[in-house]
């Protein structure tokens, strides 16, 4: 004896079926028919900017130059980014952003002369520049805090980051003056401290020893210590391996 479904089994049956046949023609099929328009995307970092757009061209996508990297690292208009990454999952038409190289441009070195160290330092930053060493000095033509000399002069051209020397004034030198103990410093560090006490370096004398590293003060003319009332001159010898130079 045959039992047959219940009618409403079969209904089920029909409208699952007629779910299923939807499901295919308007979601999986669609889906699958458009799974070749997602591509992997090739790798154009490297590559000139013209040559990069003809293979994303070719891959039917569409470059844009969206950055502009300066840089002396890399050959100019090279291709130094991109976004998406390259091998990322996108689909076609998608617009690719390209950052590309541009020879580093020179920048002018602003004139700091007169101006505050603060002001320098904000005008050097604005210029892309950096200041790398400050010296001070004695000065009766600037005021306390102001910029006396600078290296490269003001107007010169330089790369982008490059540094620059400033000289700061410390104010009208004090009416006594503290002479420095340069002996076994190298001559141009002790020279430095002379100057910054507001004296002056005399007579360089040269004697042969091949004890001590080449240019090193072996001897001065007025010791460390003394209190001066006007300003003199600091005689200096300074040893060398050159016995020609005695």
């Amino acid at each position: 004896m045959k039992i047959r479904p219940p009618l409403q089994y079969l209904i089920a049956l029909v409208v699952l079926g007629l779910l299923l046949t939807f499901l295919m023609d308007q979601l999986i099929m669609p889906s699958y028919v458009h799974q070749g328009q997602v591509r992997f995307l090739p790798n154009v970092v490297g590559l000139p900017y013209t040559q990069a757009v003809e293979i994303l061209k070719e891959e039917g996508f569409r470059a844009e130059r969206a950055q502009v990297a300066h840089t002396r690292e890399y050959p100019p208009d090279q291709v130094f980014e991109m976004y998406p990454k390259a091998y990322s999952r996108v689909k076609k038409g998608r617009i690719i952003l390209l950052t590309v190289t541009e020879e580093e441009k020179m920048v002018e070195v602003p004139d700091l002369v007169s101006r505050s160290l603060r002001s320098a330092e904000i005008e050097v930053a604005r210029a892309g520049l950096v200041i790398d060493t400050v010296h001070t000095t004695y000065s009766d033509d600037f005021s306390a805090g102001a910029v006396t000399w600078q290296s490269p002069r003001g107007g010169n051209l330089l790369r982008r980051g490059a540094g620059i020397s400033l000289m700061v004034s410390m104010g009208q030198a004090p009416l006594s003056y503290y002479v420095p103990s340069v002996v076994g410093m190298g001559f141009q560090a002790g020279r430095r401290e002379i100057l910054d006490a507001g004296l002056q370096v005399g007579r360089v004398r040269y004697i042969y020893a091949p004890n001590l590293l080449p240019n090193t003060i072996v001897s001065q003319s007025i010791a460390g210590g003394t209190v001066l009332k006007v300003k003199r001159s600091i005689n200096l010898t300074v040893s060398t391996y050159d016995q020609s130079k005695e």
